[in-house]
């Protein structure tokens, strides 16, 4: 697993951030968390995938890395509305790979 070292956390995910990113890194059953991510396909800024997806990418090797957490897909469309507002005030652009080296 790999975790952006500016990671993004929704108001609810991050009251009990110990306790959903243990439960993450441990594949526990997490039906209502979502992770945020960088896109599969080159038509999007960044994905919301839930987590119950990455155990299966994680057994095929595949790491993606994580942006932001959330729980509930209300509070992942907030918290990547938050994201895309404070890339675009960064940057003045829609390029999360430069918000990334911006942020360094």
């Amino acid at each position: 697993m790999r975790w952006w070292k500016h990671l993004y956390m929704g108001e609810n995910a991050g009251r009990k951030r110990a306790e959903v990113l243990r439960g993450i890194r441990e594949k526990r059953i997490m039906p209502d968390t979502y992770v945020i991510t960088l896109p599969e396909s080159g038509n999007h800024i960044l994905d919301i995938r839930p987590v119950l997806l990455l155990t299966k990418e994680e057994r095929e090797g595949q790491e993606p890395l994580i942006l932001g957490v959330a729980s509930g897909m209300g509070e992942a469309r907030e918290l990547v509305r938050t994201m895309v507002d404070d890339m675009y005030q960064k940057t003045g652009a829609f390029d999360w790979n430069g918000y990334m080296r911006y942020l360094g």
